[in-house]
């Protein structure tokens, strides 16, 4: 089974003398002034949000600009996070792959690291068997280098338009790596500041944007130089060895501060399963997902393992850079919530090293070369919800109910009169289940990506799409003590031909219920042709064909509901009944909630809840 990387990374303390060390106990070894370490922390966080605003306000395509669909930090040299920016959680942890990936193709090569990393070079990486989050996410990544010594790295990652692959945009059913498009690795764009010509006409001649791409990229690599500008001045003001040294005091403060949380929850082995609908090709095969979470004392093992093996499909999901920082994010979210949380919380690889993710060769959470891993996001989405469902009884009060755990991704494309693609990257909303102490949140991101939805007067101007509609679902939530949120419904009208591909789930599967809540909804897709013939659409399609004036509709699913319906308060049901978010039967047959001519009825409420 594949392993905890970052585990290798880390000093010289036992196993038990790191599940004994506090917060505290950090700062007295490290011998640093706790004022001064959370100081650094913050100027490393700066970098960092800086480095992502750079990239968002200068990049090409609304899947970055609008979408925000990026990350960025600053990085060891043995590719350890530092800081993170605050945008596409799978966006930033992955970078840590990514490095790890390109020190790999170095050694593969037989050329020393040394002699190949040199100052003024610029790197991209996007190779889904060497670290990568999946091929369309393309790695930035430049040395920073003080007084003739390589000292850091500054990395971003941003998601972009097209890579050549099969379809445009995105791509499912592929029959290896190979036809994802052009796949990178430690390839050098700049050489010592020196702009290598070569590797952009490959670039510009093998994607179907180049203008977004090429754009793109240039915009990552100012958002990198900004992170190797303003990591320098930190070291011009403190000095190097009290920047490298509050470095790993920041990460075994983390550290720390995630392994007391873990010790809170009980030791022993926690299990979830669900499906996914197929693997974009084989219709009638459901995709068996299982998390088993095992505590022991302040360590953590997520095992994916009895998972679905591999697919013959592009429907998998890269090891490094993908499974193992989901796992990595998802605990985090669960026990170090900043929202929640009063004291200083470093965001970085400290908070990886006590979580350990592991995935048997040639299962879908771990495939094994040549198989492809273009289209990974709604199983990333699932093994988060799962391992939230797993750990449900042992800390309920932390946790929610079912999500979407399964997203509409969706590429739509096509070419203008002058014959040149267009390409619109689009990340459906979904929503959250219940929580103990609120409703499920209404049309926002899976947590794992987090990506923001585009404006409509931004798609109307760019791409020949009209949006007909665009709201919340009414048709139904999963009913709790806290009801699950709300999806959404989105009908789009093409102006020209155009192809689709849909890298989506959850057709055939609702999101979960919890302590006797109800299960959500699941999603649709339909294409409504230009007659009015209504035709329902599996959940993933590749290139799938629309004419001028066809419509597509997305359904989004709504979340599970957490505990007892008939405890949720009789008001608030009705409230959702005013809203349309509950009919009348559905607030009587679910919450034992009645409403007669559109007033609620308390007394028949009472008596029908036996209260």
């Amino acid at each position: 089974m594949t392993e905890n990387p970052h585990e290798t990374n880390r000093t010289e303390a036992t196993d038990d003398e790191r599940a004994e060390t506090t917060a505290a106990d950090v700062l007295r070894e490290r011998d640093i002034d706790p004022v001064t370490m959370q100081v650094i922390g913050g100027e490393l966080d700066t970098i960092a949000q800086e480095m992502g605003y750079k990239l968002i306000r200068s990049s090409y395509s609304s899947i970055i600009r609008e979408s925000e669909d990026m990350g960025a930090g600053i990085f060891t040299t043995d590719c350890r996070e530092l800081c993170e920016s605050d945008s596409t959680p799978m966006h930033v942890g992955s970078l840590i792959g990514y490095l790890d990936g390109m020190y790999e193709t170095f050694e593969e090569r037989g050329v020393d690291r040394e002699d190949v990393i040199n100052e003024g070079d610029v790197f991209i990486h996007n190779h889904p068997h060497y670290g990568a989050s999946h091929s369309p996410d393309i790695a930035v990544a430049v040395p920073i280098f003080y007084e003739g010594e390589h000292i850091a790295w500054a990395a971003n990652t941003a998601h972009h338009l097209d890579i050549g692959s099969a379809t445009p945009g995105l791509a499912i059913d592929l029959e290896d790596m190979y036809a994802e498009g052009s796949l990178f690795r430690a390839t050098k764009v700049y050489e010592e500041g020196e702009r290598v010509d070569g590797i952009w006409d490959f670039i510009e001649d093998n994607v179907r944007t180049p203008r977004e791409v090429i754009g793109d990229l240039q915009a990552q690599i100012s958002s990198c130089n900004v992170g190797k500008d303003r990591y320098l001045d930190l070291v011009e003001k403190y000095g190097l060895e009290e920047i490298q040294h509050a470095g790993e005091a920041l990460m075994d403060y983390a550290e720390a501060l995630l392994r007391n949380e873990i010790r809170t929850i009980p030791d022993g082995t926690y299990y979830a399963e669900d499906y996914l609908d197929d693997d974009g090709r084989n219709r009638d095969v459901p995709l068996k997902i299982a998390a088993e979470v095992t505590v022991d004392g302040s360590d953590i093992t997520v095992d994916m393992s009895k998972s679905a093996d591999q697919t013959p499909t592009g429907y998998n999901i890269p090891f490094h850079g993908s499974t193992d920082v989901c796992i990595y994010f998802t605990i985090r979210s669960l026990l170090m919530d900043t929202f929640v949380r009063d004291e200083y919380l470093p965001q970085n690889s400290g908070t990886f090293a006590p979580v350990h993710p592991k995935a048997r060769p040639g299962c879908m959470f771990n495939p094994t070369p040549p198989t492809s891993a273009f289209a990974r996001i709604n199983q990333v989405d699932k093994m988060s919800d799962l391992i939230i469902k797993a750990l449900a009884d042992a800390i309920p009060e932390r946790v929610c109910a079912g999500t979407c755990g399964q997203v509409y991704f969706v590429s739509y494309g096509g070419t203008n009169d002058a014959g040149e693609y267009w390409v619109y990257l689009e990340v459906n909303e979904g929503s959250y289940g219940g929580r103990p102490g609120a409703d499920g949140l209404d049309a926002v991101d899976a947590l794992v990506h987090n990506t923001k939805n585009r404006p409509v007067e931004d798609i109307e101007l760019s791409h020949p799409m009209r949006l007909e509609r665009y709201g919340l679902r009414e048709d139904g939530h999963g009913a709790g003590r806290t009801r699950g949120g709300h999806g959404i419904v989105r009908e789009s009208r093409f102006l020209t031909d155009a192809v689709m591909t849909m890298e989506g789930d959850g057709n055939s599967y609702r999101p979960h219920g919890l302590f006797g809540g109800g299960e959500g909804t699941h999603g649709d897709l339909q294409h409504i042709k230009a007659d009015g013939e209504v035709l329902d659409l599996h959940s993933k399609e590749s290139g799938y064909k629309f004419e001028a004036d066809d419509r597509v509709l997305i359904k989004t699913a709504s979340g599970g509901g957490y505990g007892d319906p008939h405890e949720r308060p009789a008001d608030t049901v009705y409230e959702d009944y005013l809203d349309g978010l509950v009919s009348a039967t559905d607030a009587r047959d679910e919450y034992g909630v009645v409403i007669e001519d559109g007033t609620l009825d308390t007394a028949a409420t009472a008596e029908l809840r036996g209260e």
